[in-house]
């Protein structure tokens, strides 16, 4: 792990109310756990339903669940700091747990309806998705009818409802994206995950065939990304459900990415400190592998640091109360979108100063590189929408 002085993997537990510290100590609990199944799950390329019991079992799928229907009504740094911790157990686990636990916080920012739909028979119910539009939605009486293949639906195996995509209005306008609410037991799942990394997430596509959609189960994306969905008026108390999605967002997946670029660290240090090349050259004195080491790691506590840092200050800001502001927004997705990208390049270099040996299927490097690289092909990892944005803001205020 890369040394940043730190309290715990996570950040600096100093400070934390006991409920918080309660939670982490659960979550850590499952780090050996995760990493004994860590095989297995990739292998059969979902979770094993075992997982899902400890996650349940240790109450963290409920942080970002409203008190109202016998969540937490957590901090999202909570959520975060779990999520970056669980990663070294077993990434394809945290991502799960990310994307399960995260949905909770996009449920209550649904109208009052929607929620007791999902929560009033089963409070334990959690939602998978496949947030990108694919389709239009046809408007109908009382609603929407529903069509289209949705892809990378992670963890869906384990939800008992969908959150689809879809455009309301003209296909392409991103002012008529909205998620609708689908139950599971209404759409196909098709086992479609051979993939390069994140192999054990199990995202699956999901097919709806003229699926029925009540009107009080959908929300406007430019809502969520304004902070002002019908949720905000269920839940007057819980400042998380009233934060702009782009805000806090950032923090949800991205850990998974950094806290991988720390395991690859350790493994290559532990690996060249005894290694001879060829037989006969002591690695660890080559200035070369010293200076390449010391640039990757410089890549991956760089990244690390503005993890930790950019959660807490949009967590503090969040509780505050205030209007988080496009700027603010726009950055906190540009520092993770970078931070991800030099986890890459560290990656890279690590890989390079390991040799052939990274290609062997047994040797675990290889895992995490196809995890990493699987990251960064991800919408929250995505150069073109984090810097562009970013960069039109500043040339529009130098204007």
């Amino acid at each position: 792990m890369a040394a940043l002085g730190a309290a715990s993997l996570s950040g600096d537990d100093t400070g934390l109310p006991e409920e918080e510290l309660a939670l982490l100590e659960r979550a850590r609990a499952l780090i050996p756990r995760l990493a004994k199944r860590a095989s297995a799950t990739t292998a059969a390329r979902n979770l094993p339903p075992e997982t899902i019991a400890e996650y349940r079992e240790a109450g963290i799928l409920r942080i970002l669940q409203p008190r109202r229907f016998g969540g937490l009504q957590g901090r999202f740094s909570l959520f975060s700091r779990i999520v970056e911790e669980l990663t070294f157990g077993c990434a394809s686990s945290a991502w799960v747990y990310a994307v399960l636990a995260e949905h909770q916080w996009i449920i209550a920012q649904y109208p009052e309806q929607a929620q007791i739909d999902v929560w009033g028979d089963d409070p334990l119910a959690v939602a998978s998705s496949s947030l990108a539009p694919r389709a239009p939605a046809t408007p109908v009486k009382g609603g929407w009818r529903l069509s289209g293949r949705y892809s990378f639906s992670s963890g869906c195996d384990y939800a008992q409802w969908a959150i689809l995509g879809a455009f309301l209005g003209e296909t392409g306008d991103p002012r008529h994206i909205a998620y609708l609410l689908v139950p599971l037991a209404e759409v196909e799942i098709v086992d479609d995950w051979q993939v390069l990394g994140l192999a054990g997430t199990g995202s699956k596509s999901l097919i709806a065939r003229d699926v029925f959609v009540p009107e009080h189960r959908c929300v406007m994306v430019s809502d969520l990304f304004a902070g002002t969905p019908p949720g905000a008026q269920v839940h007057p108390d819980y400042p998380v459900v009233r934060a702009p999605r782009g805000f806090l967002v950032s923090h949800s997946l991205p850990p998974v990415a950094i806290s991988l670029g720390r395991r690859a660290l350790d493994i290559v240090c532990r690996d060249l400190s005894t290694r001879l090349s060829r037989g006969v050259t002591k690695m660890a004195e080559s200035e070369v592998v010293q200076m390449t080491i010391g640039e990757a790691a410089a890549a991956i506590d760089a990244a690390t640091l503005s993890l930790h840092y950019g959660r807490d200050a949009s967590t503090d800001a969040v509780s505050s109360g205030r209007k988080i502001t496009e700027a603010e927004a726009l950055r906190a997705r540009r520092d993770m979108v970078y931070a991800q990208h030099q986890i890459g390049w560290a990656m890279e270099r690590l890989c390079e100063l390991s040799g052939a040996r990274w290609v062997y299927d047994s040797d675990p490097l290889q895992e995490i590189r196809r995890d990493v690289m699987t990251i960064l092909t991800h919408h929250a990892a995505s150069r073109a929408a984090a810097f562009a944005p970013y960069g039109k803001m500043l040339l529009r205020r130098s204007n």
